[in-house]
């Protein structure tokens, strides 16, 4: 066995072009599509910047208003998407509401008027907003000082005394950009390209008779196609590293708390389908046809519905959703992302399960078709 797995790896080292393919070819993806559809996973506000145009004739409530926005500990630019300029008079205030399409705020004496563009509802909603908001804190602490001064700090919190809301961003990290979904998705990709390798080495064997040969010797055709599995799998371990690296390094691609784990399942992925090649090469006598099968049908098939260029929820109903499980690709997409992002390793295990089992099936199925043939020669 040892010697048909040698023969197998030595073949691949000197005829590298397919091995090269896997090896390089994902982490062109990776960086091609992923930076290519990356407004597609942005997970950055949509909003604008939101010019305010200010008159300041404050009196009252509406001077503590400003005073309060101009103390504040946040940035009212920065962290509100509000960005305010000062202007002289009501004309030339509703005239940058009108013109410029700024949101226009009067604060005459104790009352602020707001003047919006019709064009512009949600930037004048915006504004709104903020400035109800610092004036209903500052009339809830004055009305519980009203109420019991002594114990007012304690009964709204020292926050709202400062006229302040509190804020607290949450981390993004565990969004989903797209170099996470594409780093995750062209691997797999390149994972079912694996089906190509074990053709040449197949169709070549028969050709010059070396599995006759190698029969001949005792060897029985379990462990033959046994070791050109472990051959293939040996290749599907190596050539995939570099590209789960490179996703993590270089391109910060999220593989969850265990990467080394989620890489196992790939290379499990990846034994499995250099199983299905060998079963589909066996399957078919002639070289062209396995080669148009696979290239032409199987793989852009799986691979558009597993989610390789159109990204597909992880999570989708529907009959669509059980069209897409036609792909093994997609199992394995969506073992990894649920895992993932939501915390359920349930289809991954089920998967991991399912390739194992068909992978010794494929097995099976080639070794009693090769039996057959033999007794009908």
């Amino acid at each position: 066995m040892f010697q048909i797995i040698k023969k197998i790896i030595r073949n691949q080292i000197r005829n590298p072009k397919w091995f090269l393919f896997l090896l390089i070819f994902p982490i062109f993806l990776m960086v091609l599509i992923g930076s290519i559809l990356s407004g597609a996973f942005s997970d950055k506000s949509n909003l604008t910047m939101v010019d305010v145009a200010l008159l300041n004739q404050s009196e009252g409530i509406s001077a503590e208003v400003l005073d309060a926005l101009s103390s504040a500990s946040v940035s009212i630019e920065e962290d509100y998407g509000i960005r305010i300029n000062y202007t002289d008079t009501v004309e030339d205030g509703k005239r940058e509401a009108r013109v410029n399409k700024k949101v226009f705020v009067h604060m005459n004496k104790d009352r602020m008027q707001v003047y919006g563009n019709e064009s512009e509802p949600l930037n004048t909603a915006r504004v709104v907003a903020l400035f109800r908001s610092v004036a209903c804190s500052i009339q809830t602490v004055k009305e519980a000082y009203k109420i019991d001064g002594e114990n007012a700090l304690q009964l709204i919190g020292t926050d709202n005394a400062n006229y302040e809301v509190a804020v607290e961003m949450i981390p993004s990290e565990n969004a989903l950009s797209s170099y996470d979904y594409y780093g995750v998705a062209e691997l797999t990709l390149m994972v079912l390209y694996l089906m190509l390798i074990p053709l040449g080495d197949l169709f070549t064997d028969k050709r010059t008779k070396v599995k006759d040969r190698i029969m001949l010797t005792g060897l029985s055709r379990g462990k033959y196609y046994a070791a050109s599995l472990i051959a293939y799998s040996l290749i599907g371990l190596v050539v995939f590293i570099p590209a789960f690296i490179f996703s993590i390094t270089y391109l910060d691609v999220n593989w969850g708390a265990y990467p080394p784990l989620m890489y196992l399942y790939i290379v499990l992925f990846a034994i499995f389908n250099a199983a299905l090649g060998m079963l589909i090469a066996k399957l078919l006598k002639t070289r062209g046809k396995v080669d148009v099968l696979l290239s032409v049908l199987i793989i852009p098939i799986f691979s558009f519905l597993g989610g390789s260029y159109t990204p597909f929820p992880y999570d989708m109903e529907g009959t669509f959703a059980k069209v897409l499980l036609v792909s093994p690709l997609r199992w394995a997409n969506i073992g990894i992302f649920r895992s993932i992002y939501a915390d359920d390793n349930g289809v991954l295990i089920l998967s991991a399960a399912a390739f194992a089992l068909l992978t010794v099936l494929c097995l099976l199925v080639i070794i009693v078709k090769d039996k057959r043939e033999e007794l009908k020669a």
